[in-house]
């Protein structure tokens, strides 16, 4: 069982639409190639916006979110897709009691899951628990130069073997935006990490968000190219090295 870790300190670069991207896609699999079960996914946000509910099509009022499940030991288990369930946050006010007891729920709740996907909130140190019992970290990033200092900053701060995966997303394919992928590369060669090709600002993507749909609820050509993307993150979430 993994715990992957969503984070980047700047908003708005999709990380909440890529947690539940890859989510669903590793719920998809098999948990062994010699029996035919899913696997069992959790999502726990530390962003009180709750907008993976948007993205999933879930119009839910918030209630016992992940709050209770830390004070209380239950609370909102909400179902997005089948074999992936989701814990909101109703507010973002972490307590030292919340963060002491943080580690705890999450090892309790591993009993129950293959994976679990924390979607964190963009705010840097904020939830340094999360980023300590988390397995993997996956970054989203956008091409500009304050989103890459920003991540070069939690690189330096973060145990960087746990960083798998760097995503750039929503790239408009701009000389500048390709200017600024082809140094950052440069600037990870020779490490482990992973920058995916990048993930374009497109129709087809905005389209899906508009019908509350995954790219793997998608059948068209086109959106293809996305899928092997998320993909080669996949891989690195399922192999357990």
């Amino acid at each position: 069982m993994s715990i992957i870790f969503i984070k980047n300190n700047k908003g708005g670069v999709g990380k909440s639409w890529l947690t539940l991207q890859l989510a669903h896609a590793t719920s998809l699999l098999n948990k062994d190639i010699n029996i035919n079960i899913n696997n069992k996914v959790l999502i726990v946000t530390t962003d009180s916006q709750n907008n993976i509910l948007d993205f999933a099509g879930l119009d839910i009022e918030i209630g016992a979110g992940l709050e209770s499940w830390i004070y209380k030991g239950d609370g909102d288990l909400i179902r997005l897709r089948n074999n992936l369930e989701y814990i909101p946050l109703g507010n973002s006010n972490f307590t030292p009691t919340f963060k002491n007891k943080i580690k705890s729920t999450l090892y309790s709740l591993k009993e129950n899951y293959d994976y679990i996907f924390i979607d964190a909130v963009p705010v840097a140190g904020l939830d340094k628990e999360f980023e300590e019992i988390a397995d993997k970290i996956i970054i989203p990033a956008f091409m500009d130069v304050v989103t890459l200092q920003g991540i070069n900053k939690f690189l330096d701060d973060v145990n960087i073997k746990k960083v798998k995966a760097i995503i750039p997303n929503r790239l408009n394919n701009t000389a500048y935006e390709n200017k600024l992928l082809n140094e950052f590369k440069e600037v990870l060669n020779g490490t482990t990490i992973l920058v995916t090709d990048p993930i374009p600002q497109t129709a087809l993507i905005s389209n899906l968000i508009a019908k509350n749909k995954t790219v793997w609820e998608s059948s068209s050509k086109k959106i293809e190219p996305i899928q092997e993307v998320l993909g080669s993150v996949l891989e690195l979430i399922v192999n357990e090295k």
